[in-house]
């Protein structure tokens, strides 16, 4: 996407066409100056995102990096911000308990359900124009949601808000992998963008109880608007005369957008009621759990028939995106898990208040924003392998301290050296995964390929924190029936789910092991790219 439009290619000759046509035989094959563009025959037409030989790089794309970034901070923040508002939200609308959750599943459904269309779409319609898109429903969602009168309203601007995001968010991972050339440019700027959405998770914690106390739960979406229009203003400004490149193809694959959105909806339905329900209950956990396999099953059926699959299974042959993906799911399943539990212990075993709380999180954010740069110097020596084992390792570790967590601990004590070892560990986790991940990817498929990574974060998260919070629901429960007192019954159920986090980060390490390549290549220096 750097660099002014590619020149058209001069008009074939008669002579040159016989000449292709025929294979070259003849002696009547036309031989075309070193750099021509016409020696090799039509092919159907396809776009790239690479520049012209020996074009400068674009000195806008920092710039246009914050931009991006910002709004995947805006995304993010969003997120986690909602989380300590809910109990204001469900007093002042009146609304019963699960209709409050549906106020968080909503959006983490239809952004993780819809991320591989918006990614698709990045590739086909142009990834400038899907940006502005997903960023302008994103805005005007949140505007919806602060307005909201009633629970049912707030569920459905949540939902379309969840839609928004899921357009912007692989737009803007793809605008950062083709602005910035494979090796260290595109290396720091996924760890600035790593960084940004690290804080942007972080800090929409502490912002939920913070503008919850002071103004009105109403608030944690207005916030949204300011970042949306700078976001929109900037993109606009500082894309103004790029080429927009865009892939033509059939049909937009809606039959497998359906399908997948339905398959994971019914999947975390399904485990978010086996703590009301029971894992046997046919209705509310075996049904949509069946269905599920199913709807994912006829999903994988469609891709491989449809001419212009929503997700190209021959993708998944990539060894660094499967790798990636797997990564990201596992990452983003004990980052989810970790503010989950701590956040219940923060309130139900050391008494915090909401506010408080989340104050007590903001040392994980700084040291994520801090271990960013070091990790990142040390993966253009090393290669991502090294970091993410140390991330991966890290993330056992701080998980084991918090598994020892005591009924009257400390904060200082039990839980701010477990939080600062997690910090660093998933971002040393997140930073790879996301540079391998589209290493071998092509240019026309960097936006399924960013879609497939940010899907399988959130996919990751939900499933993460629906298995962790049920066994640790269900545990606590079942030690309430035994009598136990309410602070050891939720200690004994945070326990087990710091233990079932545990597992997951060994998983995350295994990954990293056995998945990415054991020798780094040090990435050739930017020649000439053809169109």
């Amino acid at each position: 996407m750097t660099g002014p439009p590619l020149p058209p290619p001069p008009r074939r000759t008669q002579e040159a066409a016989t000449a292709g046509g025929a294979g070259g035989k003849g002696g009547g094959r036309q031989i075309h100056p070193r750099g021509s563009h016409d020696h090799r025959p039509h092919r159907r037409p396809r776009t790239t995102d690479t520049a012209p030989a020996g074009a400068a790089a674009d000195p806008r794309r920092w710039r246009l990096l914050v931009f991006v970034a910002l709004a995947q901070f805006m995304v993010l923040l969003d997120t986690t911000v909602v989380n300590l508002a809910l109990p204001a939200i469900q007093a002042d609308l009146k609304a019963g308990a699960t209709a409050v959750e549906w106020v968080l599943t909503a959006y983490i459904l239809c952004f993780g359900g819809l991320m591989l269309l918006g990614g698709r779409t990045a590739d086909r319609w142009g990834r400038r124009r899907t940006f502005l898109l997903g960023a302008l429903l994103f805005t005007a969602a949140s505007l919806l949601c602060g307005l909201a009168q009633g629970a049912g309203l707030l569920i459905a601007a949540r939902a379309l808000q969840g839609c928004g995001a899921a357009f912007l968010s692989p737009a803007a991972m793809s605008l950062v992998t083709t602005t910035f050339p494979k090796g260290r440019e595109r290396t720091t700027a996924l760890a600035v963008w790593a960084a940004l959405a690290g804080l942007g998770g972080t800090l929409g914690v502490i912002a939920g109880g913070l503008i919850t106390d002071s103004l009105s739960w109403r608030w944690i979406f207005y916030i949204n608007l300011p970042f949306g229009i700078v976001a929109v203003a900037g993109v606009l400004l500082l894309s103004r005369g790029r080429p927009e490149t865009r892939i033509r193809g059939s049909r937009p694959d809606i039959a497998g957008a359906v399908t997948v959105t339905a398959g994971l909806a019914a999947l975390v339905y399904a485990i978010v009621n086996i703590q009301d329900h029971g894992a046997a209950s046919t209705p509310y956990v075996l049904a949509p759990a069946a269905a599920s396999l199913a709807l994912l099953a006829a999903f994988v059926l469609i891709e491989r028939r449809t001419p212009d699959p929503l997700m190209p299974l021959h993708l998944f042959a990539t060894r660094s995106l499967a790798t990636a993906g797997l990564g990201r799911v596992l990452t983003s399943g004990v980052q989810a898990s970790v503010l989950f539990l701590c956040s219940y212990y923060l309130q139900r075993t050391l008494g915090y208040s909401t506010l408080r709380s989340g104050f007590a999180f903001l040392p994980l954010g700084v040291v994520a924003i801090l271990v960013t740069a070091p990790a990142t110097r040390i993966m253009h020596k090393t290669g991502p392998r090294p970091v993410y084992l140390a991330g991966a390792a890290g993330s056992v570790l701080g998980l084991i301290l918090l598994t020892q967590a005591p009924q009257h601990g400390t904060y200082l004590m039990h839980l701010l050296p477990a939080l600062l070892i997690l910090g660093a560990s998933m971002q040393c986790c997140g930073i790879p995964v996301n540079v391998h991940g589209v290493s071998d990817i092509p240019a026309r498929q960097q936006g399924i390929a960013s879609g497939v990574l940010v899907a399988a974060f959130q996919v990751g998260a939900s499933l993460g924190v629906a298995t962790v919070a049920t066994s640790a629901l269900t545990r606590t429960t079942h030690e309430l029936t035994h009598h136990t007192t309410p602070a050891l019954a939720w200690l004994d159920g945070l326990h087990l789910g710091f233990w079932i986090a545990t597992g997951i980060g060994v998983l995350n390490l295994l990954t990293a092991y056995f998945g990415l390549p054991r020798h780094h290549t040090a990435p050739a220096p930017a020649g000439p790219r053809t169109a």
